[in-house]
């Protein structure tokens, strides 16, 4: 019974489950605060099958080659259902794209839908010259991550209904979601950052050093994530106790994320700690815009 549940936690982490319900999670948000909820669901799946296949295409990548973790360990050792786990979402992924295609494809929306899932994959496909794939190019790494996150879960989500009677809250909330993504970019990245100066990945994190975002990175980070939550509040109107606790919490989380930094979690509970952020977040707006 225990090897069972292990086998089933490390699917719904390592296969991306997880991320793709934080995703998710963060488009119902976005649908709360525009008051579009009822007719999400459709993109809601989408978003979730294009993030399962997504991450779980890039770390199948990178475990054909030598580098060694648990997840890419878990990867070389379960290839067969990772190819049935691929192939089932793509047929969903296609299923809800027939369905929705005139709203996807309109001349309004059809630059979006093309251009959000070409980074995605370029992302991590090594289609550059030498191999290298976008996440390569250091310095545009963490802003490309933060820029697909924020505009599929901000700006798709509004672009596939009428316009809003304000672009004002819009942009708000997008450069909220970009500022919030950014700072779970670069706790991700200090992780990663022996891997990233290994290969030449010359990030922030490489280029300043761990020491130096831990101890003004998240002085930056918090400031530049409280602006753009009040913004949120005062653009939005949420101007209840239970809104600016709801709008305020996770920016003290964030903080307390970068204060306690400890390299070597294991793999599961980075993501708890780190991802799981991103349903906090979305979860304590949605309760407190419904009080």
């Amino acid at each position: 019974m225990k090897n069972f549940l292990l086998t089933l936690i490390s699917t719904f982490f390592y296969c991306n489950f997880f991320i793709a319900a934080c995703a998710v999670s963060l488009v119902y948000e976005t649908a709360c605060l525009f008051h579009i909820v009822s007719g999400t669901n459709w993109f809601a799946a989408i978003v979730f099958f294009c993030t399962l296949n997504i991450y779980t295409f890039h770390y199948y990548l990178k475990s054909r080659k030598p580098d060694e973790d648990e997840r890419l360990q878990w990867y070389r050792k379960h290839k067969p259902f990772i190819f049935l786990l691929l192939l089932a979402g793509s047929s969903v992924i296609i299923y809800l794209i027939t369905i929705h295609f005139n709203t996807l494809f309109s001349s309004r929306n059809i630059i979006w839908s093309l251009l959000i899932p070409a980074l995605s994959i370029a992302y991590s496909f090594p289609f550059l010259p030498n191999g290298k794939a976008l996440r390569h190019m250091g310095w545009l790494k963490l802003p490309l991550l933060s820029f697909v996150w924020s505009f599929t879960t901000v700006l798709l989500p509004v672009f596939f209904y009428p316009p809003p009677n304000s672009y004002a809250q819009v942009w708000v909330l997008f450069l909220s979601r970009f500022l919030f993504i950014m700072a779970l970019c670069v706790l991700f990245n200090l992780r990663d950052y022996q891997e990233d100066e290994r290969d030449g990945i010359i990030t922030p994190v490489v280029a300043l050093g761990t020491k130096t975002i831990l101890t003004y990175g998240k002085w930056l980070m918090t400031f530049l994530n409280l602006i753009a939550a009040l913004l949120v509040c005062w653009y939005f109107n949420l101007h209840s106790g239970y809104q600016y606790l709801a709008i305020i919490v996770p920016v003290l989380l964030l903080f307390l994320l970068f204060h306690f930094f400890r390299f070597g979690r294991n793999e599961i509970e980075f993501l708890v700690l780190y991802d799981g952020l991103m349903p906090v977040k979305a979860l304590l707006l949605i309760f407190a815009t419904c009080i």
